[in-house]
Order: C-alpha cells, then structure tokens, then sequence
C-alpha cells in the first residue's frame, strides 16, 4: 500500500479537526471503548496526514510518531521500547501500522 493511498478517501484537514473536536465532545457525555479507539485512530491518522504535508518539520513527525505509538498501545498493549529500537524508529513503524489500520477503517473492515 502506498502512503497516500490509506488517505484517499480521507476528508480535508480541516474537515478532520472539527469531526474529531466533536467526537471528543461526544465522549465526554457518553464514552465506549470502540469510540476511544477511534478517536486514537483519527488523531494519529490526522497527525500522521500533517506531518506527511511537511516533511522537513520534524516536530510534527514526532507529534505524529508519539501519536502512533499511543494507538500501537492501545491496540496492542504496552510497548517496550529497547536500546535496539529507538522511539523515533518506533514512532516511524507505528505510522505504517495507522495508516493501514486507517485504510481498514476507511473501507468499513474490521479494525484491531
């Protein structure tokens, strides 16, 4: 899968920040597991998109790589980072692994 093709059905930017402003405010009355992954998918998903759109930023590849890692966790557990593998490699595995969790979400399969 290319990168941009988990994104291709995404919407704009912008169109993204205010669906996930109001699903944080959805989870504040009425909060589900399913609700909060999805929230964790969007955002990593989202700061993953901006961080794609600015590749000599790298604060936001880490933004989006920590986000990633927080979604990786919360699918998978708690991560050990070793000294062979080092959080900015981490973050950068984890931002594959959003976007095909992305893509799946995007074509209404089953998500992990």
């Amino acid at each position: 899968m290319l990168i941009f093709d988990a994104y291709a059905d995404a919407p704009p930017v912008i169109r993204e920040t205010n669906l996930l402003l109001n699903l944080v405010t959805a989870l504040q009355v009425a909060s589900t597991s399913e609700r909060v992954r999805e929230l964790e998918l969007r955002k990593a998903a989202l700061l993953d998109r901006i961080s794609l759109q600015t590749p000599a930023d790298t604060e936001a590849a880490d933004v989006a790589g920590e986000a990633a890692i927080a979604l990786l966790g919360l699918d998978h557990g708690p991560l050990d980072v070793s000294a062979a593998v080092t959080r900015t490699r981490l973050g950068i595995r984890a931002r594959c692994y959003v976007r095909e969790q992305y893509a799946a979400y995007s074509d209404g399969l089953p998500i992990t």
